[in-house]
């Protein structure tokens, strides 16, 4: 069995999201994976509308019909209150399954500025595979691999593209639109959590 990860600040978390874990799911299904939230992420330090517990009962709303056995909802980064790094998580998880091999879930967004992340070339020794599932270039279109990415490291799968962000999901949200990105009971959470600090209610 392999073990895939799949992080992100989810803030909140979407249909994209849940479209990320669908096409997992189908092209992985016998393997695990971990879907990781944080809290601070080292290239987004700006934007938390929803405070980590909050992050965590949204994610808990909005994956609950995915989550099972061999798809876990993992706290390892939304309970730590400073910066949360991918190479720590995986380090983390290569312990926790010692004779599985794993793979970084990333989007394509993500596949320029890899190189910035904290010790990227260690991430790309430790994993098998780095699997773009969250296109922005439409199939066939081939999606740019920067040169630091050795080739046979990296699997693009020829998913629908999803162009949607928790920056715009954010925006609708602010805006009290009817949006079918959330499911209704996280849409409500959402809107729940932002009039409490609108309000000044409890923290």
């Amino acid at each position: 069995m392999e073990v895939l990860f799949f992080g992100g600040s989810f803030n909140p978390p979407h249909l994209g999201h849940r479209h990320v874990i669908e096409t997992i799911s189908k092209f992985y299904p016998n393997d695990l994976l971990y879907i990781c939230p944080n809290y601070v992420s080292p290239l987004k330090k700006t934007g938390k509308e929803f405070r980590a517990n909050e992050i965590w009962e949204l994610c808990l709303s909005e994956f609950e019909s995915f989550l099972s056995e061999k798809v876990i909802l993992w706290d390892e980064e939304i309970k730590k209150p400073n910066t949360s790094y991918t190479v720590d998580s995986l380090r983390l998880l290569q312990n926790l399954h010692p004779n599985s091999q794993i793979s970084l879930v990333i989007g394509e967004d993500n596949l320029s500025s890899f190189d910035l992340w904290k010790s990227f070339r260690e991430i790309l020794n430790l994993v098998k595979m780095v699997v773009v599932v969250r296109r922005e270039t439409s199939f066939p279109n081939e999606v740019f691999i920067p040169d630091f990415f050795p080739k046979s490291k990296i699997t693009v799968l020829a998913n629908p593209v999803l162009p949607i962000s928790s920056t715009e999901i954010r925006q609708v949200l602010n805006g009290n639109f009817v949006t079918d990105f959330l499911l209704p009971k996280t849409r409500e959470l959402a809107l729940k959590f932002l009039n409490a600090k609108d309000t000044g209610g409890p923290k």
